[in-house]
């Protein structure tokens, strides 16, 4: 939402910026006078060259069968420790195997490569792999449980492991609170399950692991999960694959301290990935859901991800100056009920009708109303808020709070994050987030999907290019539903309600971010007027958006060249259904939109399909059916407006300029002929 420039409202800005200049030069961060930031964030990817669009799965590491023959069985009874190959009694048994496996005190050590089967209870103790990198251990559960109070209960300091769930089994790993590393100064192992190198698991079995430490499964290589059931809690991390985690199928319950799942690999662009091709997924996090540094891609499962509490905890109130109230409306004028309707003005009729006013000419023209400039804005009211973008004083400095997530990192608190790349290709997701659904400090794609979001903060958000290919994607809860510098909507079924804007194109192409811990995320030191050079392109879909903010708002352009766009706006005069700093162009598709007159931006003349705009000084009721019909009586537009209108605009494929259009309101009927491309009524 952009501030238009009054002298007093100027005034406004100009000392909020020098507030906002004051206070980062305070906290030593960067202001718009300096040098732009690196785009990556500290610590974090800048690059993807992740060219995988599904997993990597060896048919080793798919092969969850066994020979019985060739495995070495490990049995654990309190703090006994026992191995033999099966059917054998002898003694000395272990002893012959002890260059293969041998109980060293309360740990049972691997060596080499082979098959395990493990089975039994182990009340403190642990299950150690000291293979060479390349060689294969795998090891078959078997009904195990494994509790180690000093360090991990299982720890695989080399090897590619491999642990098959058997059927029907349920396994268990715990580890206690505190560690006792081998040298001074190690932060490793540091979660229940360690592996250094690659760590697969596969069967239909059961798996809980609780990493009371830090987290629950760690795989400093590449962690994959080929199918199972698991159920992990840790008070840090849930699930963690520096270089890559990958599932192609399993069900995943996830409670975690921090992140549920994540790839960490900040260092390689074509590592630090994570690649969900299947499974169901069930994932209560204080940090983020599930988080990749170069790439996180969801082709396909079942997801019920909570992060930081959820959006209920969220504090979604817009800053703004005084006058302004908590919801972010503006305080209503004289003659404005509490509800945001006005009380009818003389020559109003019961039924809605309106005496035409003065200056109404025959054809159904009339003149432009003073204050309205040549591109179809209007001058604004006094008290219009500022943009979002600028710091309020510092009593309001963080009116809108997203603390509550535990994450001593950055608190973010997202449903689904990446640092460079996020594809959604499918899947049924239903996210609801303290902080962004969907969320990538670069670029997002949604290629397909049913998407459902309650966010505290953005419903999707990149910092770069938003695109949509399809879908069906409900954003029922958010501060803004789709926000990027570029958003594309090719295709897709798209519902958005928002209690700000609805569809907003803005930010900083030049990979400018600011900290993650940063609360009020809505303090990015533009000019609210600015042209930026953003872009917001409708090619096609359904797009339904109901925003108390702007409906759709681009800090540079809006074009518009098919689908079907239905924007319920703004009831108070704070905020306009469209608001673009340079253009709106509309060549093709069909365009609804409902709204205030304080800040109304009618689409720009350099349009090539005709629109219609009507406007009242009174007030069209929320659940009036209004329509625009030709001469035949076709309906080409229809709506039912969700909101006090005062400012309606339509734009159909078959509007023509010089034809004759009969505008419906309820029982209000007008007809008037489209004089030029964007042709303004009054009623």
């Amino acid at each position: 939402m952009k501030m238009k420039k009054t002298g007093a409202v100027l005034l406004f800005v100009l000392l909020v910026c020098t507030m906002w200049g004051l206070r980062q030069e305070e906290k030593g961060t960067k202001t718009d006078s300096q040098e732009t930031a690196d785009i990556s964030q500290p610590g974090h990817a800048s690059v993807s060259t992740v060219a995988l669009t599904e997993g990597k799965f060896s048919e080793e590491k798919l092969d969850d069968t066994w020979n019985e023959n060739e495995a070495v069985y490990i049995t654990f009874e309190d703090d006994k420790i026992s191995v033999k190959k099966d059917g054998d009694s002898e003694q000395g048994e272990e002893s012959a195997l002890k260059d293969q496996v041998e109980a060293v005190g309360s740990a049972a050590v691997i060596r080499q490569a082979g098959t395990y089967v493990l089975s039994g209870a182990l009340k403190d103790g642990q299950l150690v792999i000291e293979a060479d990198k390349e060689e294969t251990v795998r090891l078959i559960f078997r009904g195990v449980s494994l509790a180690c109070s000093y360090s991990s209960p299982v720890y695989s300091k080399g090897g590619n492991v491999i642990v098959t769930l058997e059927d029907g089994t349920k396994n268990r790993i715990e580890d206690g609170e505190s560690y006792t590393f081998e040298k001074e100064g190690e932060d490793e192992p540091a979660a229940a399950v360690f592996s250094k190198d690659d760590l697969t698991f596969n069967g239909t079995g059961t798996l809980s692991v609780t990493g009371n430490f830090r987290h629950g499964i760690q795989c400093k290589d590449d962690l994959k999960f080929v199918s199972g059931t698991y159920i992990v809690s840790a008070v840090n991390d849930g699930i963690v694959g520096k270089d890559s985690v990958s599932v192609r199928d399993g069900n995943f319950t996830i409670e975690s301290g921090d992140d549920g799942i994540k790839a960490s690999n900040t260092e390689d662009s074509d590592k630090g990935y994570v690649l969900l091709e299947n499974g169901s997924f069930a994932i209560n996090a204080k940090g983020d859901g599930i988080q990749a540094e170069t790439l996180l891609r969801v082709n396909g499962g079942n997801f019920e991800i909570t992060a930081g509490g959820g959006s209920q905890n969220a504090e979604m109130v817009p800053e703004m100056p005084g006058g302004m109230e908590n919801e972010g409306k503006m305080n209503p004028p004289g003659g404005m009920e509490n509800e945001g309707k006005m009380n009818p003005p003389g020559g109003m009729e019961n039924e809605g009708k309106m005496n035409p006013p003065e200056g109404m000419e025959n054809e159904g023209k009339m003149n432009p109303p003073e204050g309205m400039d040549n591109e179809g804005r209007m001058n604004p009211p006094e008290g219009k808020r500022p943009e979002k973008g600028i710091t309020a004083p510092e009593d309001q400095e963080n009116s809108r709070d997203v603390s509550g997530a535990d994450d001593s990192e950055s608190g973010s608190a997202k449903a689904l994050k990446s640092y460079v790349e996020l594809i959604v290709a499918g899947g049924e997701l239903n996210l609801d987030s303290l902080d962004d659904g969907i969320h990538s400090n670069q670029d997002v794609t949604v290629h397909g999907g049913t998407i459902l979001i309650s966010a505290g903060d953005d419903g999707i958000h990149a910092d770069k290019t938003l695109t949509i290919n399809g879908g069906s994607l409900d954003i029922e809860k958010s501060y803004e539903g789709l926000e990027g510098f570029d958003i594309v909507i090719n295709d897709g079924s798209i519902k958005i309600v928002s209690s700000d804007d609805g569809i907003n194109a803005a930010g900083k192409d030049d990979g400018e971010i600011e900290p993650e811990n940063q609360k009020n995320k809505k303090n990015q030191p533009f000019m609210a007027d600015e042209d930026q050079g953003a872009s917001m392109t409708i090619n096609g879909g359904v797009v339904y958006v109901n925003a108390n903010g702007d409906g759709l708002d681009a800090n540079g352009d809006i074009f518009m060249n098919g689908g079907m766009v239905t924007v319920h706006g703004p009831s108070d005069g704070g905020n306009g259904t469209l608001d673009y700093a340079a253009s709106c162009r509309i060549t093709g598709g069909t365009f609804t939109g409902i709204g205030s007159t304080g800040m109304a931006q009618n689409p720009s003349g350099d349009s090539t399909q005709a629109s219609a705009v009507f406007y009242t000084e009174g007030v069209i009721e929320a659940g009036t059916e209004v329509s625009l019909k030709d001469q035949d009586g076709n309906i080409l537009a229809f709506v039912t407006t969700e909101k006090n209108a005062q400012w309606i605009a339509l734009s159909a494929p078959e509007l023509t300029t010089g034809e004759t259009y009969t505008f419906c309101a309820g029982t209000t009927e007008k007809e008037v002929i489209l004089t030029q491309t964007v042709s303004q009524f009054s009623l």
